[in-house]
């Protein structure tokens, strides 16, 4: 019996590479988070072919998990969720799928300043909505005001403080799913309302 030989074809290769230079600029933005400026030169086109299994979101967990109650309800309305707990395991759900949301913990975006630029400039088409712990919209919290517009201007559709995320995260995916924009409306006409944002 002959042995079955598995070739990789041009695409998968070519999307190999691609996933691993993300690797390296993640490597490099680790070891410089001490840095304020990054430099990306990563290329803007950087987009799963097909061929690729499409789950819908991409959850990646910060010291604090998402609650399990948001995957199941998420799960539970049809959502195809997949999982990970750092940048590596991200790097190897890239690798499988590609997806149309992906939530990033604050912390991610904190350590590495450019790490949402980094998706964004890899995965163009997709919408990145950032949660944060402890914060809330309201017109004194201007913390969670800057958060929002730092996230924002590095190209996130959204960001949704913990505090407010059971309720507010299931209304921000769905505007996600439907919209063409690349920010949420309802959070950019918030930070222009005396930083009041109500998803």
């Amino acid at each position: 019996m002959r042995d079955i030989v598995f070739h990789i074809g041009p695409i998968e290769q070519d999307m190999e590479n691609r996933v691993h230079m993300v690797e390296n600029e993640l490597n490099r933005i680790e070891k410089r988070e001490d840095e304020k400026t990054q430099v990306l030169t990563l290329p803007i086109d950087l987009w799963l072919e097909s061929g690729y299994e499409d789950s819908e979101i991409l959850v990646i967990h910060g010291e604090k998990r998402l609650s399990p109650n948001i995957i199941n309800i998420l799960k539970d309305r049809g959502y195809r969720v997949q999982e990970a707990t750092n940048e590596q395991e991200a790097m190897s759900a890239f690798r499988r799928a590609s997806y149309k949301i992906m939530i990033v913990p604050w912390v991610m975006f904190e350590r590495s300043g450019d790490f949402v630029k980094l998706l964004r400039k890899a995965f163009p088409q997709t919408k990145i909505i950032i949660t944060s712990p402890n914060f809330a919209w309201s017109s004194e919290d201007i913390v969670g005001a800057k958060r929002g517009q730092d996230s924002l201007d590095a190209g996130a559709y959204s960001y949704v403080p913990d505090r407010n995320i059971e309720e507010s995260i299931l209304t921000c995916i769905e505007s996600a799913m439907k919209s063409k924009e690349k920010s949420c409306p309802v959070l950019t006409a918030g930070l222009k309302c005396n930083l009041i944002c109500k998803l």
